[in-house]
């Protein structure tokens, strides 16, 4: 498609980071163990290393992690599941034009498939969809899948350099959507369960983020994925 863009997520947050830091952001680089709930309210969090950090308000973006922290209660823990997504990454010749220079997306024998040029030479190709808990696997299966139906889409690919396998767990909600804003939980709120399309909605996350912290409200367009649309009685609730 004319006009197509892509961002490498592996050096957008290392610029994330570096950004922060340079603009006075202090990044403590340790796992958040626990919750801390003061008062019926959510008051910081204690770290790996034993730390205790206080805040007026905790954002709860651990990704497909986020339904594991401990001190969050039961009824306000967010239904996030991982979803397995294998992906690969070939090198290109660089010495007699771009082997692909857009990317290409496809559906071949009814599984989604994209081919992601980067300008350093690297061809991303990913990704699986596998609902398999908490495995992170590379399998042969997955990595034949792949070359196979990106094969179909542009013949000669499978006789690039096979540089990298790697496999990763996605946050999906139950209806894989976001779950934007604030919970029951007063003090915390949630920036998880973007599903397949985490990266992309980087820039209105953080915008919605922004605005539900400084004014106490979701933006308009960020409303329809509160963290509340999924009651108890929701999540509990079995088909007749």
């Amino acid at each position: 498609m004319d006009g197509d863009h892509q961002i490498d997520p592996r050096r957008l947050a290392a610029a994330l980071v570096t950004a922060c830091e340079r603009s006075g952001v202090t990044v403590r680089r340790a796992w958040a163990e626990r919750l801390v709930v003061t008062g019926g309210r959510a008051t910081g969090v204690v770290t790996a290393d034993g730390a205790e950090l206080g805040a007026g308000q905790v954002v709860l973006a651990a990704g497909s992690l986020s339904g594991r922290l401990a001190g969050v209660p039961p009824d306000v823990l967010p239904p996030v599941r991982p979803v397995k997504g294998q992906v690969l990454r070939l090198t290109m010749p660089g010495h007699h034009g771009p082997f692909l220079s857009r990317t290409v997306r496809a559906v071949v024998r009814g599984s989604h498939v994209y081919l992601v040029p980067r300008e350093n030479g690297e061809l991303v190709i990913g990704a699986t969809s596998e609902e398999l808990g908490w495995d992170t696997t590379v399998t042969a299966g997955g990595v034949y899948g792949l070359l196979r139906d990106a094969h179909e889409l542009v013949p000669g690919i499978t006789e690039l350099p096979l540089a990298e396998t790697r496999a990763g767990l996605r946050p999906g909600s139950p209806d894989n959507a976001p779950l934007l804003g604030p919970t029951e939980l007063d003090g915390l709120l949630l920036a998880t369960g973007h599903y397949r399309n985490g990266v992309l909605l980087t820039p209105v996350t953080g915008d919605a983020l922004a605005d539900v912290l400084t004014t106490g409200e979701l933006p308009r367009e960020a409303r329809p994925f509160t963290p509340r649309r999924f009651g108890a009685a929701v999540l509990t609730e079995q088909p007749a």
